[in-house]
């Protein structure tokens, strides 16, 4: 990666730029901007932010964003396959342990099972000891039969109301981390409308719709883009602060964080 920050760096200086005007125009944090330059992407949260950054940096700087990714696209991959090499060396120790924590949770409710068992049969034999207690008298339950000329009640109209009530989408917030936050959706039809507002100054995306990439940019003040979504959206957000989302209507919590964000929303 020293190659391409290499390369950034010295269009930086050969404009005189500092990187804190380039966190001025991206709204990317100076230690991800050093990050680039140095070649350090181990600080990144993952591979797709690190393309959008340098895209952002190279925007800024004047320079075609596409092109310089495009460019380089090789050493995001050697990065890419990398990092998929030590994930799955962590998967496979995962999966051992989990293996190992499986076999202990089945033998503490096995043990649990026989104590509760057990326990069991020593209470019933004491109560025999004791002698059983003389079970209860039986109750009788009255039935109110109607009198023949009693008219029946009719049904209270308050049954009906839930009939006429349109359907409504309902949004839960399933997980939140300073990273990513999911919301599980039940929309009121086949498909749900997701909407995102600028309100501030600067943000940069990275849009998935059901599995496809439907937009990749900087959006500034006063932008605003809906989609049309059947099963799940994932928003990649630069700078959260400036963006506002709303589904069918309801607009989402606020993220206050001014690290880069990612909404999960599925069905």
């Amino acid at each position: 990666m020293n190659e391409l920050g290499e390369f950034l760096k010295s269009e930086r200086l050969k404009k005189g730029m500092t990187l804190e005007e380039i966190q001025e125009i991206t709204k990317i944090r100076i230690r991800y901007l050093k990050a680039i330059e140095d070649g350090d992407f181990s600080v990144m949260p993952a591979m797709v932010y690190a393309k959008g950054f340098v895209k952002s940096y190279a925007e800024a700087l004047g320079l075609d964003g596409n092109e310089i990714v495009k460019k380089y696209e090789y050493l995001f991959k050697e990065k890419e396959e990398e990092n998929l090499s030590k994930a799955k060396s962590y998967k496979k120790t995962t999966l051992d342990l989990s293996w190992l924590f499986s076999a202990l949770k089945k033998a503490l409710v096995s043990i649990l099972i026989i104590g509760i068992i057990g326990y069991g049969f020593y209470y019933f034999f004491a109560q025999i000891k004791k002698g059983l207690a003389p079970l209860p008298p039986k109750q009788e339950v009255s039935q109110t039969v109607p009198e023949k000329n009693e008219t029946p009640s009719a049904p209270s109209t308050q049954e009906n109301v839930t009939s006429t009530v349109s359907p409504k989408t309902v949004i839960e917030k399933v997980s939140e981390t300073s990273k990513k936050i999911e919301y599980k959706i039940s929309p009121a039809s086949q498909s749900y409308k997701v909407e995102i507002n600028m309100v501030g100054e600067k943000c940069w995306f990275s849009i998935k719709v059901d599995g496809n990439v439907v937009y990749e940019g900087l959006m500034t003040a006063g932008m605003m883009k809906t989609f049309e979504v059947k099963n799940d959206i994932t928003i990649l957000m630069g700078y959260p602060p400036a963006v506002k989302i709303s589904v069918d209507g309801e607009e989402l919590p606020a993220v206050s964080s001014p690290s880069p964000v990612t909404i999960n929303i599925h069905t």
